[in-house]
């Protein structure tokens, strides 16, 4: 969710202060969302324009990948196929293909009955899974053709707070799905089907105490999620569920790890103020 809400920290508390500063990789205004490409470089969105931007870490400078037409704003973004993303743009879902050059945007999916969307994740080599803030549901999109429909709703997924915001970040790993809900300053997980996405177990609540935005798997097997208004990124080993702050990323909204044999071990933060570079412990 955007980077909007530092008064918010008090609401938050993590096991153990946070032990070191982020490195800022480069300055660009509310960021959103990132994925890191094949070779490296990192896109990242921003909710107040359609442009999606590639960064690249190593020579830490940004230019505009492309525009996405049609879209007012971006906000979540998974990587369904090799360098081939979707990428939430208000009610739209769209197909960001880096394949081909130049690269080339194009709407997948309308989802009318939205009502905010914006954490998203791939399920498998022909779905997402894209989480509606808004209704407290979880959407499975068909990426090839556009075909979808609400696979998951819980109570712990309702909106709360001064705006209706609910489930924020989500996550698939092996037929577990992992969430937040962002005003409700809580952590999920739910077991699915690994064909439906539907729920095949009830929901498990790891903590109700901090406030979580995005999150990643990190190479080490542990979940990595940024808290926002805690301004921070908190490591999280998923057999215990307890939080551990690692770094100060001041209004943190998520996090992706490099893909390169010199930045596997790093995470790459979007916040307020740019994208943001924390080393994680093996």
């Amino acid at each position: 969710m955007l980077a909007f809400f530092p008064l918010l920290a008090a609401l938050a508390s993590a096991a153990v202060l946070p032990r070191q500063s982020a490195s800022q990789v480069v300055r660009l205004n509310s960021l959103e969302n990132l994925a890191v490409r094949p070779n490296g470089q990192i896109l990242a969105t921003n909710m107040n324009q359609a442009t999606l931007y590639a960064i690249n870490p190593v020579s830490k400078t940004s230019t505009t990948a492309l525009t996405v037409s049609g879209a007012s704003g971006l906000s979540g973004i998974a990587e369904y196929a090799p360098d081939v993303f979707a990428v939430i743009g208000g009610k739209g879902i769209y197909k960001v293909d880096f394949t081909v050059s130049p690269p080339r945007s194009s709407l997948i999916k309308t989802i009318n009955e939205a009502n905010n969307l914006n954490g998203m994740c791939t399920f498998d080599n022909s779905s997402v899974l894209v989480a509606d803030a808004g209704r407290g549901v979880v959407y499975k999109l068909d990426v090839n053709t556009g075909a979808h429909e609400t696979v998951l709703q819980d109570p712990t997924m309702a909106p709360s707070g001064f705006i209706p915001f609910g489930i924020d970040g989500i996550r698939y790993r092996d037929g577990v799905v992992w969430y937040t809900n962002i005003f409700r300053n809580s952590f999920h997980k739910i077991p699915v089907d690994p064909v439906t996405a539907r729920a095949a177990g009830p929901v498990t609540t790891l903590w109700n105490n901090l406030m979580g935005d995005d999150l990643c798997f990190g190479p080490n097997g542990k979940i990595y999620i940024a808290t926002n208004g805690r301004n921070s990124l908190v490591e999280v080993d998923p057999a215990v569920g307890t939080p551990r702050q690692i770094a100060t990323v001041t209004a943190s909204t998520a996090c992706a790890f490099g893909r390169t044999e010199s930045d596997k071990n790093v995470a790459y933060v979007t916040a307020g103020q740019g994208v943001f570079a924390v080393t994680v412990p093996q």
